[in-house]
């Protein structure tokens, strides 16, 4: 009771006096928070390294494709429009790489830690959508490939 006293005498702020580990939950949250955005940007890397080596092995069999001679009574996939679709392709993956770093730079701006959560859970949900279109995209360019 005589430090509380004192401390009130002194001018110490009520919160230091309340709670003393007030600073060392704010450096743990801002650590979680941190990890959190890293675990993000690794996935994005990770998602971003798949893409580049499914793009680049659909781009061999396109050419593969283009380059095989045809055989009779067998139609030959339309490789300029797989390739326009391909490269299509690869320009959404790097419009969408862009976007989610500056998502991931506004995340980090933010001062709301509940909004920053929020923001940070939506963009990995948005990037596991990504994940399915673009596998989906690829998909059905192998299936064309294939007839």
């Amino acid at each position: 009771m005589a430090a509380l006293g004192l401390a009130l005498l002194i001018g110490v702020p009520a919160a230091a006096q309340v709670d003393p580990f007030a600073d060392i939950q704010q450096r743990q949250n801002q650590f979680r928070q941190q990890q959190q955005l890293d675990e993000i940007r690794r996935n994005q890397q990770i998602h971003q390294l798949r893409s580049q080596q499914e793009i680049n092995q659909l781009q061999q069999q396109i050419d593969q494709t283009r380059n095989r001679p045809a055989e009779q009574n067998q139609p030959q996939p339309d490789t300029g429009r797989l390739q326009q679709q391909l490269n299509q392709l690869q320009n959404e993956e790097q419009l969408k790489h862009v976007e989610r770093e500056q998502w991931l730079i506004q995340i980090q701006r933010d001062l709301d830690r509940l909004r920053r959560e929020r923001q940070a859970k939506e963009l990995q949900r948005q990037q596991q959508i990504d994940e399915l279109q673009r596998r989906q995209k690829i998909n059905d360019i192998e299936q064309e490939l294939k007839k």
